[in-house]
């Protein structure tokens, strides 16, 4: 065993005789993700989002709740009131996540919603915050023009804050938390859903922009595009970063007979075995079927090799799986 894996162990056998100190440095652990998560988040909305000049240049919508708040400032402008956008924004980003974390509170768990309501309340206080900065114009000046690397740079800001969130089990609200309700549900990757809602969105902002501007209709139209630009880097970077609803294929073959039995105690699925022989050996020998978590491939190959220096495992990631299959529930 490498002295880092000794190391490794030593530490959880000491937080598993500590309890309370566990559960300090796990909540503060999640605390920390969702500040970053916030931070990040709120970074890329101001930054990419709305451009400091409206005139000339293009809005990209960003999907979710932060987007249905670009919406419904567009209908507010259409109405005739003149508006302090960031504000409405950071008001109606947290008013709308409200009846959100309710359905979050009851369908998914306690502690996802907690941390899901502090990444919420710090990222509404932070869209309202930052341009007070000049950070939003400053970074806007350096890429005037470049629609495109604003769309990718904040579509690339609001997957990671999505996908940190997601590895503390919480969420960055709004449709994050129907989309990781489909993902438990489903047991499948969760950014296709994100990009199908959101894509409505966007088409909706793109029609009352048409309404406002019938002569700018153009624009609207790239407005558009450029968001479904944002929206599938979005999905791309949460589906390759959150490893929850992934699977794999396990292969084991081993001439150990008790392998099964400690791979079954070790970790909560079921194995199927076959009977089989060596090529060239002719010995008799079992071949294991386990579907688990993409997260716990390197924790079955170890398991495995200690008990079996010489099994032979091969992986194999699973698009779709149908069926009963364990996984943790969130707290």
């Amino acid at each position: 065993m490498k002295k880092s894996e000794k190391i490794k162990r030593k530490i959880n056998n000491y937080l598993f005789d500590h309890l309370y100190l566990r559960r300090t440095l796990s909540h503060s652990w999640c605390l920390l993700l969702s500040l970053v998560a916030a931070f990040i988040f709120a970074f890329g909305f101001i930054c990419f989002a709305t451009p400091y000049d409206t005139e000339t240049s293009i809005t990209i919508v960003t999907g979710g709740v932060s987007g249905f708040s670009q919406v419904i400032c567009l209908i507010i402008e259409l109405c005739g009131a003149g508006i302090n956008r960031y504000l409405w924004q950071s008001i109606l980003y947290l008013l709308v996540n409200v009846p959100i974390l309710i359905f979050s509170f009851i369908c998914i768990g306690k502690k996802f919603t907690v941390y899901s309501l502090i990444n919420v309340l710090v990222t509404s206080v932070l869209i309202s915050v930052l341009p007070l900065t000049g950070m939003d114009v400053a970074v806007q000046e350096a890429m005037d023009g470049m629609v495109l690397a604003r769309a990718l740079f904040m579509g690339a800001c609001v997957g990671l804050a999505a996908a940190i969130a997601y590895a503390g089990d919480f969420s960055c609200g709004g449709i994050d938390v129907i989309s990781y309700w489909f993902g438990l549900k489903k047991s499948t990757s969760i950014g296709k859903y994100s990009a199908s809602i959101n894509g409505v969105i966007v088409v909706l902002y793109a029609i009352l922009l048409i309404v406002q501007t019938p002569a700018e209709y153009g624009s609207a139209l790239t407005s558009i595009f450029f968001s479904a630009v944002e929206i599938i880097t979005m999905m791309l970077i949460v589906d390759a970063i959150n490893r929850r609803n992934k699977k794999a294929q396990i292969q084991l073959i081993t001439s150990n007979e008790y392998l099964v039995d400690v791979l079954t105690a070790y970790f909560p699925h079921g194995a199927t075995i076959c009977e089989g022989k060596g090529a060239h050996t002719g010995a008799s020998r079992q071949i294991v079927y386990m579907v688990v978590s993409s997260s716990e491939i390197k924790r079955v190959a170890a398991v495995a090799q200690r008990v079996d220096p010489h099994v032979f495992i091969s992986a194999t990631p699973l698009q779709q799986v149908y069926g009963n299959f364990f996984i943790r529930p969130v707290d």
